[in-house]
């Protein structure tokens, strides 16, 4: 099978985990939003953070090491598995020393055991970061994507059964921890990778060399997209960070797994081509496109159906998380962009660099939340979108003395998606204004938002739709055949 196929293949796979997983996820917060109160969201916003922080210590890098290393032997496996479960473990135990003390900062005494409960994922998610890696350089992401929905399904319905029983908070704990202790199941079961009593100091020592630049680089980039959730909680209450946090919520399912499917398969296809110049060109700018032609017709269409979207899924209580989530849609349209930079940096093996500039960006960005803190959550947004920008500037520098890649060929290559998703937003949102039952509302917005969204594609014709289109369309004259 040839690379594109492949890369279709799995895009085609990792869009049914972001629908269906995420879309089980969405749901599930939907119902749960509808029974629990924003406090009790604010307080998981905090653990999540927390959790994501130390996570991505516990994957050290290693995994990418091992996608980009092409030749990678069995003792490389089995040292970075022995390594990512010495330190889950280690993090988890840390995390159940200081659970007092960061109940204590928040002023919330029930932090204290949702941690001590909720740190069991570091070791649930290091236990099956080889199995998730080997599918990953096979590009195998049917499994990963079964796995996902199915995982998702089974705790979501669990915690939906605890949140009619009155657990309250625990129900978000439960479903939090359940999804990836299930995923993990079924990773294990189906795998046929068993790890062996062997462990490298080599090994460690040559994945090392590159993962612990990437595990500095991701601890402070997952710092940075969580410090929101911290400086909200501590300074807010955990109401205010509940309606922030169901915002976010909304957008960061698409945003993200946009961004991660295409990073997913990017990753290890333009690893191939490290070494050919003219061709990892051409295969960035292919992933550069085709992820903007998909992420701003998302998050703009999310921004203009943001009011009628809250109103009818989770009700008048989370009216304040409408303006939020129309702000945080902004950054959320430049995120595939930031994450495609950084990665050829890592695919060249420039992983210093790329430590370099996630520390300048941060040194960047403290004085902006320092600053905006002061006048409100609102403010910090506004600070969050200025700061994207700044960091889209940043990131893509180096893309044109890695590949020739400018600035100027950039904004030529995805301002025309721009401009139809702003015609498609103006179009969506003008219904906003109208005063007709919300139901009504979202419907005529989606019926002339892809209408509007059409016709302006079908008047340019740029590949990237063309490929979607011809895909669609094959696959209902499949299903009506």
């Amino acid at each position: 099978m040839s690379i594109k196929k492949k890369a279709i293949k799995g895009f085609s796979w990792t869009v049914f985990e972001g629908v269906f997983s995420q879309g089980a996820i969405f749901i599930v917060g939907i119902i749960l939003a509808r029974l629990l109160t924003p406090e009790d969201f604010g307080v998981v916003g905090i653990i999540t953070a927390i959790i994501t922080v130390t996570n991505s210590v516990v994957e050290a890098g290693f995994g990418s090491a091992l996608i980009r290393k092409v030749d990678a032997t069995e003792k490389d496996y089995n040292t970075v598995f022995y390594t990512n479960i010495i330190t889950a473990v280690l993090l988890y135990l840390l995390l159940w020393a200081v659970a007092n003390n960061i109940a204590a900062f928040f002023n919330t005494p029930i932090l204290t055991n949702l941690i001590k409960v909720s740190g069991t994922i570091l070791v649930i998610n290091g236990l099956v970061i080889i199995q998730r890696t080997i599918l990953t350089k096979q590009l195998d992401f049917k499994k990963l994507g079964i796995f996902a929905v199915v995982s998702s399904l089974l705790a979501g319905s669990i915690a939906i059964a605890m949140a009619y029983r009155d657990y309250g908070v625990w129900s978000l704990i439960a479903f939090s921890v359940l999804r990836p202790f299930l995923n993990s199941i079924m990773l294990w079961l189906s795998s046929n990778w068993k790890p062996k009593l062997e462990f490298s100091k080599n090994s460690f020592k040559e994945l090392f060399n590159f993962g612990y630049k990437l595990l500095i680089t991701n601890l402070v980039n997952t710092a940075y997209k969580n410090v929101y959730y911290f400086v909200i909680g501590k300074y807010f209450s955990p109401t205010s960070l509940g309606f922030y946090t169901r915002a976010d919520q909304f957008q960061t399912p698409f945003s993200t797994n946009i961004t991660f499917a295409i990073r997913r398969i990017s990753f290890p296809i333009l690893s191939n081509y490290q070494n050919d110049k003219k061709n990892l060109k051409i295969k960035f700018i292919q992933f550069i496109r085709f992820s903007m032609f998909l992420n701003f017709i998302i998050m703009l269409a999310i921004a203009a159906i943001a009011k009628p979207l809250i109103l009818i899924t989770i009700g008048e209580k989370w009216e304040t998380s409408i303006f939020y989530l129309q702000l945080l849609c902004i950054p959320g349209m430049l995120y595939p962009l930031q994450i495609l930079h950084l990665n050829l940096l890592l695919i060249k093996g420039y992983s210093n660099l790329n430590l370099k500039l996630e520390i300048i960006k941060k040194v960047i960005l403290i004085p902006i939340i320092l600053i905006t803190v002061n006048f409100g959550i609102d403010y910090m947004i506004y600070g969050l979108i200025f700061f994207s920008i700044l960091e889209y500037f940043i990131n893509s520098f180096y893309t044109k003395k890695i590949i020739d890649y400018n600035l100027k060929d950039q904004f030529k290559d995805f301002l025309p998606f721009f401009l139809i998703s702003v015609l498609t937003f103006i179009s969506m949102l003008g219904v906003t204004f109208t005063a007709i039952n919300l139901f009504l509302m979202i419907s005529v917005q989606l019926i002339i938002g892809i209408t509007v969204f059409i016709l302006a594609n079908e008047l340019l014709k740029h590949n990237e739709y063309l490929t979607v289109r011809n895909k669609l369309l094959s696959l209902l004259k499949k299903y009506y055949q």
